[in-house]
Formats: C-alpha cells, structure tokens, sequence
C-alpha cells in the first residue's frame, strides 16, 4: 500500500507521527509532503524525516489565490508519480482538486466546524471523514468518529513523557514559575474577519505576568513588536510539549496549543473572536465537561481569570489531576485513527 501524508502545521505532523511509522513498519510505502509554513519545515529537519515541500504559505487574499495554481501542479506533479492508494491531510482543498486525475482514496481528520471550505467542498468530496465523536456535523456512512481528539495521539499519557532536562539545557527551570504565551498572525484561509490579541494587549499581558515568573512568548514570525522580543522562546519546535507540561500557565490566541496544554494538564486560556456560541465543539467539551480549558473572547474578562488563577496555589496539581481523570476513560488514539483510515472501524 502506498500512503501520501499531506502536512501544512506542525499539529498535523505530530497527529500522524505514531501513523506513518506503524505503516513505515508494516512494509507500506510512505511520502510526506508539507507547506513551508511557520515551524513545520524545521521541525520535519529536527526529527529527521524525508519530505518533499509542494508549495509556500502566502499572506493575503490575493497572494493565496495566485498560489493556488502553483501548489496544485506541484502536487498533482508529486501525486503523478507517487501513485498513491491513500492520501491522508487534515482536509485538504488540493486533495480534492486533484482527485479526478488520481484513483487515491481521500481520508480527512477535521476538527473545526466553523472552517467554510472543509464542510462545504473538502468533506462531501472526500472518502473517509474521521472526526472526534463529539464533532457536530454529520457526514453520513463515510464518516468515523473517533472517541477522542486528535492532539492525544501525541499528548497521552502513554505517548508524551515529560523531560525536564529539555528545559534546563535552554536555560528555564522547570520547577519556577513561568508563563507560556503564544500569538498567532491570523493570516490562515480560516482566519479571515477573526481575531486574537492586539499589540497593546500582548504588551499588557506579558508585563502583569512579568510580576509572578518568567514569560516566554511562541509567536509567529514578524507579530512581535520590540517591546516583546526578550521573551522569545528558546525551545526548539520539536520540543514544544514539554515546555508546555511543566509552564504554571498557558494563555493564547492559538487553537491548537490551547487543547495540547489543556490535554497536558496545564491550566489554559484560550482568547479569540472565535469563542463564543457557535465556538468548535471541542473547545466547548475541553471547558464544559472536563474542566481542562477556559475561553474568552472578551480582554478584560481574561485578565480577570489570569488574576484569579495567579491566586490558586494548586491550579497547577488541579489540572493535572483533571488530565489523570479524562485519560484513564480514553482508549488508544493512533489505534483508532488506523482503524477509520484501513476501514476496520
């Protein structure tokens, strides 16, 4: 069997890491391809895997449409020759588009209902849709529901152990107070007309922090004003989580880190434009049932919660008694997602 795995963050490589080595292992033939975007490229380097880059993150609405011819060709190009059997992607538009010239089935994994393009034309086109069962859309008998969410393939127990030598080797000490922030440039197709923090607010946040631990900020290139810089994190990509396990607190605009903190038993605050009533169903269950995470889409209603959580000596031994709770009902993750993909499940 021959599997494309089609990676555009670092999240996904992650997600599908424990995957393509269990094919790789089972004597299946293996291809990743990624997008120069963000840390993705680095991190594939850092973990030493082959990969061949088939297009460039662009910013701005005229630069993704001009983009989209040179990324389809590349791929169709890369698809062509690999002749796949399976191409696997968080839920890929250029999957979709190339699929009349290819026999490959298409497996999606998304998480996010509010992304136009994955429920109107990415999903209904695609073969396989495998979503956490708590997701709200229905796509019928191709749809596989996972008891879980995706960031566990990764973030389990049995899967991540925390070292704190990754931290003293970049100079933290994982047994003081610090602080993890990250901000994102809001530039995604998804991300149109939504929004994180401001500069005034980054600015603001870090400077109470500053006053219980050391700040360490993970920020997408050129967001940061000069102000900021010195709060850079010195953690490589790939070595993100732990970091993220041993920090007092995590706060963010991010998607993606706000559930592997939460996952991670770090208390966790989440602020965008996207919280809200219509927010992604995780987000909702993470808060709601669990207790891992807490939303807000409101500055001042953040700083409030960052106060009342600075008072709680044991937010910390909390959360990860909450985490110990949510994982002792789950089952293995990867075994399942290989499951939905071969259709066992």
């Amino acid at each position: 069997m021959r599997v494309l795995f089609e990676l555009t963050h670092p999240k996904h490589y992650y997600q599908f890491r424990h995957i393509i080595n269990v094919f790789h292992d089972d004597g299946h033939e293996i291809k990743i391809i990624a997008r120069d975007k963000d840390v993705l490229l680095e991190l594939l380097e850092k973990e030493n895997h082959h990969f061949q880059i088939y297009g460039k993150h662009k910013k701005g609405l005229l630069g993704k449409i001009f983009n989209i011819a040179d990324i389809f060709f590349n791929y169709l190009k890369i698809v062509r020759k690999f002749k796949p059997d399976f191409i696997v992607s968080k839920a890929s538009l250029y999957a979709v588009l190339i699929k009349p010239f290819t026999g490959a089935k298409l497996v999606i994994t998304p998480d996010s209902e509010v992304v136009w393009l994955t429920k109107k034309i990415v999903a209904p086109y695609s073969d396989i849709v495998i979503t956490p069962e708590t997701y709200t859309i229905d796509y019928g008998k191709k749809h596989k529901r996972i008891n879980g969410f995706f960031e566990e393939c990764y973030l389990a127990p049995a899967a991540f152990k925390p070292n704190k030598s990754v931290l003293t080797e970049a100079g933290i000490n994982p047994d003081s107070s610090y602080f993890v922030l990250r901000f994102i440039s809001w530039d995604a197709n998804h991300d149109v007309g939504q929004f994180g923090f401001t500069d005034d607010e980054r600015l603001k946040l870090a400077e109470k922090l500053s006053k219980h631990g050391r700040v360490i900020i993970s920020a997408e290139q050129k967001i940061l004003d000069e102000n900021l810089q010195n709060y850079q994190n010195p953690i490589p990509p790939n070595k993100m989580h732990h970091l993220l396990y041993y920090a007092t607190m995590y706060i963010g605009d991010s998607q993606t880190m706000a559930t592997e903190s939460a996952l991670l038993g770090t208390p966790a605050l989440r602020y965008n434009s996207f919280v809200g009533p219509d927010d992604m169903s995780n987000f909702i269950i993470l808060e709601k049932d669990h207790g891992l995470l807490r939303n807000f889409s409101d500055f001042r209603a953040l700083m409030q919660a960052v106060d009342e959580m600075l008072k709680k000596e044991d937010i910390k031994s909390e959360c990860l008694g909450k985490r110990k709770t949510y994982f002792a009902s789950k089952s293995d993750l990867n075994d399942q997602l290989i499951k939905a993909i071969l259709g066992e499940a």
